[in-house]
């Protein structure tokens, strides 16, 4: 066939892991992110803060999703005509980067100072922070690079010492001995957010705490006692109560030797457990018991019988062993009821000189010895093993307890501020959730949220500016004294290093101790939660940035954060100012391999975003962070990956087909008015709008896997097998500059240039790439041009509801010339003729587009009749072959001056 062949630079391959380097070069040179932000926004600000990667290690496949996703938001608003800024932020304190600075130190770290650990820690964060830039760059994403947000800033530093004081002075933050996360191994306090659950194996055990109250009258003279179950036996020697339910039944259960009390519907579970076999005497209500006491069963004290509704029916006998000083729900109970609140555990989780027996000994070393003594005593009614979910440091993987330690909190219940209602009330009214499920998940931490302990006792974090009596050590919290610290902190430019380099009085003058009047105090040593640095960001960036607002519109994190960022952000912004720092959460899930497994380097199942970016191309991690619902969780793998490069290279090699068509067309003086254009041509630019319509409402509703979907769906479907498969005839051999083939060159043209728009918020580099090829009078940037929007001309719904028909034969058509193909009776479709019957309707619609059916259904004769249904006849063709067009026709050779050539042709050709 004699064609026109396309020409045009556009390269067959994208060769992304060169070209895409080279466009981040380009964009960060001609500062596009900056132009972008010096464009005019008749729409407002757009508000979306960027919760902080912490900077400890390389980025993986999470990242990844959640940088990717941001980056559409904010080249889509920004393109929308919105003023949507993105400063990148990190979290640069906290435990991992002192560990990895003490790892790295080993034994040497006994020679440094504390200041000398601090810069070590600042400077293993800032090395991080770099490399992590680095890839977040190569990901394609435009920000503001140059000017990121870090919360080892002295600013924003000081802006969290100046929302610990607003908090203060609401009355809600207070230091309290009460049960924290702890962790032995790291020797400091852990928050609920912190926390990761594991597998962990535990002795379970039933003990007696034998009845001291006189029992009911009627009961045979046996011995009486509660029957306790546990998991935790170390707690033992922190025990001062016993308690029930007080809407549960109990009952006293006589086992041949002696008198039980336990739940009476777990009769049957506690005697499948412990082998034995249960008569009940009598019964009575959980609320009979209250103030009974029971006597411990291995220490000289009583144990106090307490009514909680902690108490459930799910495991063990329906009786709780009670600690204060090592249980959160022990210790609310036990505040009710006035019980000591003891901890005989020390920082490193051996037993104290409080328990002589045990003095020195880890707690999960003391567990079989305690089991052991109570077998002894005759005491332990049955132990077994088992293995159930249990807390643990993320960090060291290492269990943790709860342990009683003075620590400081944010009060969450209280008559007066009470924050809780005030955060349900804000989650519930005032914040709107993409997915709709978060909310629930919001509002079920907040629900369930103990106190927030804000309190750590480690080295590298932002200090919490309390200071302390010399002579009676009472604590001097106060606003005023917080801000000096934060003004101090800010104004030197030296950050935490002011609160530990100037002396106590620089801060605390003017003030005495409440509780002695002594006016010399001493420095605190604990640091802040790390979750309150990040968590603060709604004024540390939110309220201090160049065109940032409070409340933000959207922020968007993975589903962890709901106890983490999102709960944090919400409860630091109403404690402290008594608004929401968001308008809109939006959530995506976790990344896991191809099986639905949770990624792990020790599983040796983790996908490293590095190789694939060198393999195959950002571009197809653009293409996969929007390609799936990321309300769910996500998978990815090799097969997937390879996935998305075919459909890359579908829209890639379109893109190339289109833009090779318009070598020789002017925008400016070649377009054909919608008007003059052929109905095939009209209904091409319906469906363009349509997908402009499709992929608006995906981006507006944060839904970017439609996005996906339509692009991918108008390449294949719309584009490559129907109307650019008509089109290739008239674009080849029609007349070159005929109406026809500039008709069809404006619609090529218009898609193009609408599918760059749609493209860019997710294949970025494609989207540039083209737009740079694209003829005409064009701007630097794909991204400082306005996202396209549905153009009413090309509404068309007389020509849509034509083309539903005429596709519907065409499909038909196609599905006959392919049957003759594999006869071999015809080579192409334009071997053939086609004789069809259809309804009348139909065919007065086909009547209507005589002079454009040859073209549509791509053959050489055809005819139309009626008939009740359709049905379509094929052959061989009559006449000659056109040597230019390969159609053929009766009239073929017939005109001298152009041998070989039909009609059609010497039209164009003359």
């Amino acid at each position: 066939m004699q064609v026109q062949l396309p020409k045009t630079d556009f390269p067959m391959k994208g060769n992304l892991s060169t070209t895409e380097p080279a466009r981040i070069e380009s964009w960060t040179k001609s500062g596009v992110y900056q132009k972008i932000q010096e464009r005019p926004m008749p729409n407002g600000l757009f508000v979306m803060p960027d919760g902080p990667p912490y900077a400890n290690g390389s980025i993986h496949v999470g990242h990844v999703l959640n940088k990717v996703l941001k980056d559409i938001v904010v080249k889509y608003k920004n393109m929308k005509g919105f003023r949507a800024t993105f400063i990148p932020g990190w979290d640069c304190h906290g435990l991992p980067i002192e560990l990895n600075v003490t790892k790295k130190l080993g034994k040497a770290r006994a020679e440094k100072s504390d200041a000398e650990i601090r810069q070590m820690c600042r400077d293993e964060a800032m090395s991080w922070v770099g490399k992590q830039k680095l890839q977040f760059q190569r990901l394609g994403i435009l920000a503001d690079w140059e000017n990121p947000y870090l919360t080892l800033q002295p600013g924003y530093e000081a802006d969290e010492i100046r929302v610990l004081a607003k908090i203060w002075k609401n009355g809600i933050f207070y230091r309290g001995e009460k049960p924290v996360y702890w962790c032995p191994a790291l020797q400091t306090a852990l928050a609920a957010a912190e926390i990761e659950y594991r597998d962990h194996k535990s002795l379970s055990i039933y003990v007696k705490f034998p009845l001291k109250t006189p029992p009911p009258s009627g009961l045979p003279g046996k011995p009486v006692s509660f029957l306790i179950w546990t998991t935790t036996p170390w707690t033992l020697p922190a025990n001062y109560g016993v308690a029930l339910n007080e809407k549960l039944n109990y009952g006293f259960f006589d086992t041949g030797a002696e008198i039980l009390i336990l739940a009476t519907d777990l009769k049957d579970a506690v005697e499948k457990e412990t082998g034995l076999s249960l008569t009940l005497l009598q019964e009575k209500k959980g609320i009979e018991f209250d103030r009974w006491v029971a006597q411990h069963p291995f220490l000289p004290r009583e144990s106090l019988v307490v009514l909680g509704d902690h108490v459930t029916l799910e495991a063990g006998s329906g009786v709780v062993h009670t600690a204060p000083g090592h249980g959160l729900e022990d210790y609310v109970v036990g505040l009710k009821y006035g019980l000591p609140v003891k901890s005989p555990v020390d920082e490193a989780g051996r037993y104290t000189n409080e328990v002589p027996e045990w003095a020195g000994l880890k707690i999960w070393d003391a567990n079989p010895k305690i089991v052991e003594h109570l077998k002894t005593i005759g005491a332990l009614v049955a132990v077994k093993e088992i293995v159930h979910s249990y807390p643990h440091n993320p960090r060291t993987k290492t269990p943790l307890i709860f342990r009683a330690t003075p620590q400081w909190f944010v009060r969450m219940d209280d008559e007066k501020y009470n924050l809780r209602q005030k955060c349900l009330t804000a989650a519930e009214k005032d914040i709107s959730y993409v997915p709709k499920w978060g909310q629930q998940r919001l509002v079920s931490m907040l629900s369930n949220s103990p106190d927030w302990c804000l309190s750590r006792q480690r080295i590298w974090g932002v200090p919490i500016p309390v200071f302390y009596c010399e002579k009676c050590k009472h604590p001097l919290a106060n606003d005023q004294v917080m801000n000096r610290v934060a003004d101090a902190m800010e104004k030197n430019g030296q950050g935490i290093e002011v609160y530990y380099n100037q002396p106590p009085a620089d801060f605390t003058h003017g003030h005495k101790c409440e509780a002695c009047a002594g006016t010399e105090f001493t420095r605190g040593r604990d640091i802040l939660d790390v979750w309150f640095d990040s968590g603060i960001c709604h004024t540390a960036v939110q309220a201090r940035r160049k065109d940032m607002a409070v409340p933000a519109d959207i922020y968007l994190e993975g589903s962890d954060q709901h106890r983490g960022w999102f709960q944090t952000s919400l409860v630091s912004s109403m404690a402290a100012d008594g608004k929401i720092p968001f308008k809109t959460l939006i959530t995506h899930g976790f990344v896991n391999d191809a099986q639905g497994y949770k990624m792990s380097k020790s599983v040796g199942n983790t996908v490293d975003p590095e190789e694939i970016v060198k393999e195959s191309g950002a571009e197809i991690l653009r293409l996969w962070a929007s390609h799936e619902d990321y309300g769910q969780d996500l998978t990815i793998s090799k097969a997937m990956i390879t996935q998305i490069t075919d459909t890359y290279r579908r829209f890639r090699n379109t893109i190339r087909f289109l833009l090779g068509n318009l070598g020789d067309f002017d925008p400016a003086k070649d377009q054909v008015a919608y008007k003059d254009l052929t109905p095939l041509d009209q209904w091409a630019l319906g469906r363009l709008n349509q997908l402009t319509e499709k992929c608006t409402a995906g981006y507006d509703a944060f839904e970017f896997y439609k996005v996906y979907h339509g692009l991918n769906s108008f390449f294949a479907l719309e584009l490559s097998s129907t109307y650019l498969d008509i089109l290739k005839d008239r674009l080849y051999t029609g007349r070159v500059d005929g109406p026809k083939r500039r008709g069809a060159q404006t619609v090529l043209y218009q898609t193009v240039q609408v599918l760059c728009g749609l493209m860019a918020p997710v294949a970025s580099f494609l989207a540039e790439e083209t737009y740079s090829y694209l003829p005409g009078q064009k701007k630097e940037s794909v991204f400082l041009t306005d996202f396209p929007v549905a153009r009413k001309e090309w509404a068309n719904d007389a020509v849509e509801a034509d083309f539903t028909q005429l596709l519907e034969v065409r499909a038909a058509a196609q599905k006959k010339l392919e049957d003759l193909r594999r006869e071999k009776v015809i080579g192409s479709s334009l071997d053939a003729r086609i004789d069809m019957t259809v309804p009348e309707g139909i065919r007065k619609t086909l009547e209507r587009y005589q002079p454009h059916l040859r073209e549509f259904f791509m053959v050489s004769a055809f005819s139309i009749q009626t008939g009740p249904e359709i049905s379509i006849g094929a052959s061989k063709a009559e006449g000659v072959k056109c040597e230019r067009c390969w159609h053929y026709d009766v009239d073929t050779n017939k005109d001298s001056r152009f041998p070989g050539v039909c009609p059609k042709c010497v039209e164009a050709l003359a």
